[in-house]
């Protein structure tokens, strides 16, 4: 109840709506106690050969969740799993391709719902867009599943990414239970990665830290911009935080056809931990 009230409450961030990929199957179905996750920017499938790899990485690692972030919605064919898309913008031109998050699962969602920046990058071109989706889980508590993708080029004062992060951080604290937040966050400065982490504090959440030394899951070879944006390399663009899980294993996939990597994690969930926030 509360969830529908605070998006209602924040109607103007929001798009229009949501789109199935597929239908799910009827009748109610919960995430089990451990299950894994996948997060990958998808950089508007521009390799062709990313359908398939996402199709081999469903088959190989039976994910329960998967979080993409730009995704092209004339490529929207991914057989194994069913999921919503939200529309960020159209690409490269208006009336092209929309392009934005797509969350597959294999749970249906009990509610799933875009949220639209108000801002755009450079002030003029494009909204960033996320998706968030709610997923029953075990002894009748709900999953908060956010799939993001954060506001990027700011260099000096990001006042558009604090926005963003004040809404998200709105919605997020009227759920009552476990959440999950993953995806793009453009954490390229400390600054940045700092505004991120104020928030998680706020809410509770933990963010997933247990990779292998050496992750890296953008990339962005030049030095150039790297010194004129401030740019640091060595800090991640794709993340994970959890509330009401523990974390079993996490890694980050191979796969080159993106300029992303695919962050996948292990979690369980602590029966446990009351949700009384």
């Amino acid at each position: 109840m509360m969830f529908s009230l605070v998006l209602g409450v924040l109607g103007a961030c929001q798009s229009s709506g949501t789109s199935e990929v597929s239908p799910f199957a009827m009748g109610d179905r919960t995430l089990p106690e451990e299950f894994t996750l996948v997060t990958w920017n998808a950089q508007k499938i521009g390799n062709p050969e990313i359908s398939q790899d996402l199709s081999i990485l469903v088959r190989q690692h039976n994910p329960d969740l998967v979080f993409l972030q730009e995704v092209k919605s004339d490529q929207l064919d991914f057989p194994d799993m069913n999921g919503h898309f939200a529309k960020s913008w159209s690409y490269p031109w208006p009336g092209g391709p929309n392009v934005g998050v797509l969350t597959l699962s294999n749970s249906p969602p009990i509610k799933a719902e875009p949220f639209r920046t108000e801002w755009r990058e450079f002030f003029v071109t494009t909204p960033k867009v996320s998706l968030i989706t709610e997923h029953p889980l075990p002894e009748g508590r709900r999953l908060l599943a956010v799939n993001v993708h954060l506001l990027n080029f700011e260099i000096w004062e990001p006042f558009m990414l604090r926005a963003q992060l004040r809404d998200l951080e709105l919605v997020m604290a009227g759920h009552e239970g476990p959440i999950i937040l993953a995806g793009d966050f453009n954490t390229w400065s400390e600054s940045r990665l700092a505004l991120v982490d104020s928030m998680a504090r706020n809410l509770g959440l933990e963010e997933v830290t247990s990779f292998p030394n050496g992750r890296k899951t953008g990339d962005l070879d030049s030095a150039l911009l790297h010194r004129f944006l401030g740019i640091q390399p060595n800090l991640p663009l794709d993340r994970v935080y959890i509330r009401g899980f523990r974390t079993v294993s996490a890694q980050v996939l191979p796969n080159t056809t993106s300029d992303h990597r695919p962050v996948l994690v292990r979690l369980a969930l602590e029966l446990d931990q009351g949700d009384d926030r």
